[in-house]
């Protein structure tokens, strides 16, 4: 891909004279500070990390921030991550002493930290780590200060992409998001998916923000369309959301597949759903991780936008089908004030959903 913003003066002077190479042979130790984030920006930037890989070959470089248990054995499953930096910035004065302590433990071993979240307290306490170099949009606190980018009008990737584009690193033709799924996992996910010939549909009908869902009743109808079609459909979900995915199986005509509802303890490990994803034909979902997660696997993926704005979130990728009707609202705070409430989700049909992946599917055998 090759964002917008390459193709300006400032951007093209970083291109010719490329400051990474300036460094190239003093760093063996890289720190990429991404904070708490969940499954979307795990996968999402996946691609990043394997951009410094390609620049700094001979470096560490380690994730910097917290991941949640359920993310790690996918987190670990990522070649091209070397290490894990657990950091909780001070937050309105509270863990000051835990940052000092993990200051004097860790200064001098980092010889270069980026800051990818673009908030000027963020890389005041990482500043204050005392990195070797330090890049971030944060003008002050960077070796090499950025200039001024309309973020808000970009999608979170491309955001992420300026950073090593502000060091020379512009090649981003050959990059991808692939996560290897470990045999074991492969192994779990044939118990439910095992059937040569058998096209599969995954639902995923929740995520993080339960603003963001689409109807269980649409999810419903759009699953018997799919099995009608000869789609085994199987609907994954992590335990706690186990009563909406027996409310969307409840109301299908169809039978379903609910790894979690057979075997709880199956779902949660999201390597599980991950071997099942790639395994899918078509997923269909929210806004959500697991829809980031299924397009880097290859799956063609239809994604459901309504409070949110695919502009921003969209998963990357040529196999991606994007709902959306941008009403006058959108994107919202997530406090709906329409006369019929979220009907930014409420407009977009089982029907639409149905024919459009129909549509593509189509496109993408031949």
């Amino acid at each position: 891909m090759k964002p917008d913003f390459l193709n300006t003066s400032a951007f093209k002077k970083y291109n010719q004279k490329k400051a990474y190479l300036e460094i190239k042979d003093r760093i063996k130790e890289i720190a990429i500070y991404k904070g708490g984030g969940g499954l979307g920006d795990l996968v999402m930037s996946i691609p990043f990390f394997e951009i410094f890989k390609q620049a700094f070959p001979k470096a560490k470089i380690s994730y910097m921030g917290i991941i949640y248990p359920r993310f790690e054995k996918i987190f670990r499953s990522i070649d091209i991550i070397d290490g894990y930096i657990h950091y909780e910035r001070p937050d309105k004065g509270k863990g000051l002493k835990k940052h000092f302590a993990f200051r004097d433990k860790i200064k001098g071993k980092i010889d270069l930290l980026i800051d990818t979240q673009r908030r000027w307290e963020t890389s005041f306490w990482l500043k204050n780590l005392q990195p070797k170099y330090m890049l971030t949009a944060s003008p002050f606190l960077s070796d090499w200060p950025l200039p001024q980018m309309p973020y808000k009008k970009m999608h979170i990737f491309e955001q992420l992409l300026v950073l090593p584009a502000r060091l020379g690193i512009q090649d981003f033709d050959k990059l991808n998001n692939k996560v290897d799924i470990p045999a074991e996992f492969k192994r779990n996910a044939k118990r439910f998916i095992d059937a040569p010939g058998q096209k599969f549909a995954a639902i995923i009908p929740s995520c993080g923000m339960q603003f963001k869902n689409w109807p269980p009743d649409y999810f419903a109808r759009l699953a018997d369309m799919l099995s009608e079609d000869g789609y085994a459909i199987i609907i994954l979900g992590s335990p706690n959301q186990i009563e909406l995915l027996q409310e969307v199986q409840d109301k299908m005509q169809h039978k379903a597949i609910v790894p979690a509802l057979v075997d709880i303890s199956f779902s949660k490990q999201l390597l599980n759903d991950a071997a099942i994803l790639a395994q899918c034909d078509i997923v269909v979902g929210n806004d959500s991780g697991g829809m980031h997660l299924a397009s880097c696997l290859g799956s063609v993926s239809a994604t459901i936008f309504g409070p949110t704005t695919p502009r921003k979130f969209s998963p990357v990728g040529p196999r991606n089908i994007i709902f959306y009707k941008q009403l006058s609202c959108s994107p919202c705070r997530f406090k709906c004030h329409r006369k019929v409430y979220r009907e930014c989700l409420a407009l977009i049909t089982p029907q639409e959903v149905y024919e459009a992946c129909g549509k593509f599917l189509k496109t993408t055998s031949s």
